[in-house]
């Protein structure tokens, strides 16, 4: 489950960029990051219940929000919204890792003579 623990960390990432590139002032950008963090934390947090885990999978739409947001709201794009389309274009990559991507196959695991 290192996917999800990725994509919290870049949540955190998200909730603590607008400090960095001095856009706390603008109280827009502050709460969607806040908010956008958070909802990316619940959906990686929800992957890890067993009814829930394929909520990571949501993020993809997260993500291709923060790609649209950064590279449509303001031309050219500042830097928080730079930041923006590269955490979207990561969390592409990263929402589509398997929960079990760092364990074997389920098949590799039986004993021999084994049936399924």
């Amino acid at each position: 489950m290192w996917g999800r623990v990725v994509e919290i960390m870049t949540a955190v990432w998200l909730a603590v960029s607008p400090f960095i590139f001095d856009a706390a002032s603008d109280g827009v950008v502050l709460w969607a990051d806040l908010g956008v963090a958070t909802l990316i934390w619940v959906l990686s947090g929800l992957s890890y219940w067993p009814p829930t885990r394929r909520a990571h999978l949501l993020i993809l739409v997260v993500a291709t929000g923060l790609i649209l947001w950064g590279r449509f709201s303001v031309l050219p794009p500042t830097p928080v919204h730079q930041n923006h389309i590269v955490v979207g274009l990561f969390l592409l990559m990263i929402a589509v890792i398997p929960n079990r991507a760092s364990q074997p196959p389920r098949g590799w695991m039986q004993q021999p003579g084994e049936v399924q």
